[in-house]
């Protein structure tokens, strides 16, 4: 049933199967990438969490430096821009290290929006070769019953389900990972000021 699906669609399902499936390949990534953030931001909340309990505070940039949650990379840049006097540059290298690290929680995402948009053009450029297909079978056979038009209607068919098929999915999570991205942007910001904060009071430095 699949590939006479397939084989009805034409040549654009092919080009709808390549969209599905890096859109597919995409998600399972993303999902992945999520996941080994949380472990290392969690991790790495926890050994922050014992060296502020065991008084050994001035291990955290140690600990910010080995790992790999955007987390460290925002409490480095709090730590690094408390020791620069201009207060103007301090904030844009904050700025600049959480954009930085959104666009690396956004990365691929671009992808799913491309497919998300281009699909259900393909699909719609399926339509219009198989209906092409169905004038053309009439135009040449005549009006000779349903069966002449058939395989050309069935191709514009499928084309169209096809592209909404891999186009609403790759929408759905783009718009996931999205609103994931923005909540954790705030957590990981919020995250990264509170520990700054007591890292500051730890080792005796005021915070900014």
């Amino acid at each position: 049933m699949l590939w006479e699906w397939v084989v009805a669609g034409g040549f654009t399902m092919l080009m709808l199967i390549l969209c599905s499936t890096i859109s597919i390949g995409v998600v399972l990534e993303r999902i992945s990438f999520f996941r080994r953030v949380r472990s290392a931001t969690q991790s790495l909340s926890d050994q922050i969490d014992e060296a502020l309990t065991s008084k050994k505070a001035q291990t955290i940039p140690d600990l910010c430096t080995k790992s790999e949650s955007p987390l460290a990379k925002l409490v480095l840049a709090e730590i690094e821009s408390n020791e620069v006097p201009d207060s103007e540059e301090a904030r844009r290298t904050l700025e600049l290290t959480m954009r930085g690290q959104i666009g690396r929680l956004k990365s691929y995402l671009p992808i799913l929006a491309t497919i998300a948009s281009v699909s259900p053009f393909i699909g719609l450029f399926g339509t219009c070769k198989g209906i092409i297909v169905a004038f053309s079978d009439i135009a040449t056979q005549g009006m000779g019953g349903p069966a002449v038009i058939a395989a050309g209607i069935s191709e514009a068919l499928v084309s169209t389900a096809t592209g909404l098929l891999v186009a609403i999915p790759a929408l759905l999570f783009f718009n996931f990972f999205s609103r994931t991205i923005s909540n954790l942007a705030l957590e990981l910001e919020a995250q990264a000021f509170e520990i700054y904060r007591h890292y500051t009071s730890a080792i005796g430095t005021p915070a900014n």
